[in-house]
């Protein structure tokens, strides 16, 4: 979004995976990885004086972002303007603060978040990082736009100025913390936007900003050789809308296997911590080709959609999994295995019963099979999107809490509202119970409506035997409503040909520690292998 008012302002902008993350290169283990991404942005740089010679280039970051712009900037004396959001005024602070929610790395090289591993060698680059770095370069034009903590940079701003520097403002946007919200929650800081691009093309009028675009011959897509195979971008869709990195495994196969990996969320189509770009590496390794593709809303997607409106669970949603199809179809690849997380999974499950294209289905921790609530992401919601009905199913809950000592002591306390958990329990045994004898029922008799809308879906699919296979963390909320639908474990699920239901102990909703992805991955991989047989 951010790029795209820097171009309705009449600048050209390039956004940038850095080594290591997104669509890029994999890094070796333990590298230091901010001297990559610091590569990176010069590289980047690099890109923009060939294609752009004699245009005035200026950086700007987010948070760490930030101070890897602040960093090369005060390198490199063609970079005349700087815009800085929210940014940690050291590498010290911003490393104290990753570090409150933080993992120990097992082998105590340094620490994972969110998946993400920062080995000691990146802790220790990132330490190295400080704003007081633009003291190198005084004639460095630079606009601070921040949430919170602004008295430290203002300091900082009046130290540059006072050296001699070019301006330096500093503005309080608190907008700017929306950005910091989950993805699929995300807004745009719309009121900084639009201040720091008018400073930008401010700049720019005067002979030190971004410059104007004019139509250079620029390469849509380039290819990215990789060990495993060969990474191309690609538009397609009515008007090119939609966009998504092709896989390709470097021999053709004699029949070659293609698998549509959907986003997970509002994450774009790298996934929740880059998991489906492992995925797509790793199935090229073993010759299957892969489409990670940004949905309508989504990262690349066309049009950018402003404010919270991503439409996760929309019924409108099905066209994008249409489209994907179509391109894929017309490279050769037929029926393929549609993979997906959470929203993801549920989006591939609804596309399975209108498209009959798909060679199989892997649907990751689904929350629902239906969604009754609110489009998820295109309006706030006070029970967080949670699907409605669901709560009612998980049994196992309620057993733990009647025998944990705690309950009993906030139950003589009078703290425990017995005539709402007995309410819940009896709500889910009565959702069991009906869902139970509506598997057996005549087609047309409904008892229960819900689990009867589910029980069809599912069975419709064991008609056309297309494989399935449903993969849920052994705690994951989304078992509920499985367990509720299909007894324990799915087992009446797993009467359907060609179905399958697999536990994974102590994983997370997105599969995020590393040993776990890593077997997510053998999973799908074997999946993948028997469905093509």
């Amino acid at each position: 979004m951010l790029a795209e008012d820097m171009a309705t302002a009449g600048m050209a902008a390039l956004h940038l995976d850095y080594p290591g993350l997104g669509d890029s290169v994999d890094l070796p283990p333990g590298v230091d990885a901010t001297q990559e991404w610091l590569a990176g942005v010069r590289a980047a740089l690099a890109w923009a004086r060939r294609h752009f010679p004699g245009v005035a280039l200026s950086l700007c970051g987010h948070r760490l972002g930030a101070l890897l712009a602040a960093e090369v900037a005060s390198t490199e004396p063609d970079v005349q303007a700087l815009l800085l959001l929210s940014p940690p005024q050291s590498g010290r602070h911003l490393v104290r603060e990753l570090q409150l929610t933080a993992l120990p790395a097992p082998q105590g090289d340094g620490f994972y978040l969110y998946g993400w591993w920062l080995a000691n060698s990146t802790l220790a680059g990132l330490q190295a990082l400080d704003l007081g770095c633009l003291s190198r370069r005084p004639s460095l034009a630079v606009q601070v736009l921040t949430e919170a903590g602004v008295r430290g940079l203002v300091k900082l701003g009046q130290a540059h100025v006072q050296a001699g520097g070019a301006e330096f403002d500093v503005h309080e946007m608190p907008d700017l913390a929306g950005l910091r919200a989950e993805p699929h929650l995300v807004e745009a800081a719309e009121a900084a936007f639009a201040c720091g691009v008018q400073w930008l093309a401010l700049r720019g009028a005067s002979g030190a900003g971004v410059g104007s675009l004019h139509a250079p011959a620029l390469p849509l897509a380039s290819d990215l050789h990789l060990p495993q195979g060969l990474e191309s971008g690609c538009r397609f869709g009515p008007g090119g809308a939609y966009f998504g990195i092709v896989c390709r495994p470097h021999e053709v196969q004699p029949d070659p296997r293609c698998v549509l990996i959907l986003n997970t969320g509002g994450n774009p189509r790298s996934g929740h911590h880059r998991l489906s770009v492992a995925l797509a590496r790793a199935l090229a390794a073993v010759g299957v080709a892969s489409l990670r593709v940004d949905a309508t809303g989504i990262g690349d997607a066309l049009p950018a959609v402003r404010g919270r409106s991503l439409a996760l669970y929309s019924a409108a949603s099905l066209v994008d999994v249409s489209h994907a199809l179509n391109w894929l179809e017309g490279q050769g690849w037929v029926h393929p295995v549609v993979f997906g997380i959470c929203s993801g999974g549920y989006l591939g499950l609804h596309a399975a019963a209108r498209e009959t294209r798909m060679g199989g289905l892997v649907m990751v921790n689904p929350q629902s099979f239906l969604w009754d609530g609110p489009v998820f992401g295109s309006e706030p919601s006070v029970d967080g999107g949670a699907p409605a009905e669901v709560e009612i199913q998980q049994l196992s809950h309620y057993r733990r809490v009647l025998f944990s000592g705690d309950f009993w002591q906030r139950l003589l306390r009078a703290e425990v509202a017995v005539a709402g958990v007995l309410r819940q329990v009896s709500r889910a045994l009565w959702f069991r119970f009906t869902a139970a004898l509506q598997a057996h029922l005549p087609a047309g008799w409904v008892l229960a409506p819900r689990a009867a809308k589910v029980q069809a879906l599912f069975s419709g699919l064991a008609k056309r035997r297309m494989p399935l296979l449903l993969v849920y963390a052994d705690t994951d909320p989304g078992l509920n409503e499985l367990q509720a639908c299909f007894g324990p474990c799915g087992r009446r699920l797993l009467t359907y040909p060609g179905t399958g239901v697999q536990l994974v102990r102590g994983a997370d909703h997105t599969f995020t520690g590393p040993a776990d992805s890593e077997n997510l991955i053998q999973i799908v991989r074997q999946f993948v292998s028997s469905s093509s047989t």
